[in-house]
């Protein structure tokens, strides 16, 4: 293998393993993961287990499908429902009003309603009260600080094995072209 090809190939693999594969691979568990969220119906109550401490959201989810159903209502919800979340020991914990995030995947949407923060693996008990139509609402872990995470130490990583990556290869072709004329004139000395 000619001095400066196998630098060359190393350092293309390395550029594409930071700029495209570690990305993808950092970036699709997160949004694969947001398939654990637990939808129900309101006004009523579901329980659910948390695996891990995060924040976790409470959704408006008025376009949907629900056990062979579909639901459109309007993203905004009524007034004067009364939202509850309990953990397993019946603390209530502090729900935060929080309306600025809003999702669309195919024919679903939905928009934030609030978070509550866990602290701690636990069963928690979601109680929605009021005047409301039947409508869907689901619960689901942040996404977001894991994205943010995984953008900031993940993208930080890629970058710089793909410049390694880049910087091998530059100088495998730096090799490969230094080696053509020293190959051609070393020849020609040897052969008076």
């Amino acid at each position: 293998m000619k001095p400066g090809l196998k630098t060359l190939i190393i350092g293309i693999a390395l550029f594409i393993l930071g700029g495209f594969v570690i990305p993808f691979l950092l970036i699709l568990p997160i949004f694969l993961n947001e398939s654990s969220e637990q939808q129900f119906l309101i006004p009523g109550s579901k329980k659910l287990t948390v695996q891990e401490p995060s924040r976790y959201y409470l959704w408006n989810d008025f376009q949907t499908v629900f056990k062979g159903k579909s639901y459109s209502r309007s993203e905004s919800i009524p007034d004067g429902l009364e939202i509850a979340v309990t953990d397993g020991a019946g603390k209530k914990l502090d729900f935060q009003s929080d309306t600025s995030i809003s999702s669309s995947s195919g024919s679903s949407s939905k928009n934030s309603i609030g978070y509550v923060e866990v602290s701690e693996p636990s069963e928690l008990l979601i109680t929605v009260k009021g005047a409301s139509e039947k409508r869907v609402f689901s619960f689901s872990e942040s996404i977001f600080q894991k994205m943010f995470l995984a953008i900031l130490g993940g993208g930080a990583a890629s970058m710089l094995v793909a410049f390694i990556g880049f910087g091998l290869g530059v100088w495998g072709v730096v090799k490969l072209v230094r080696n053509k004329p020293s190959e051609s004139g070393s020849q020609g000395e040897s052969n008076p």
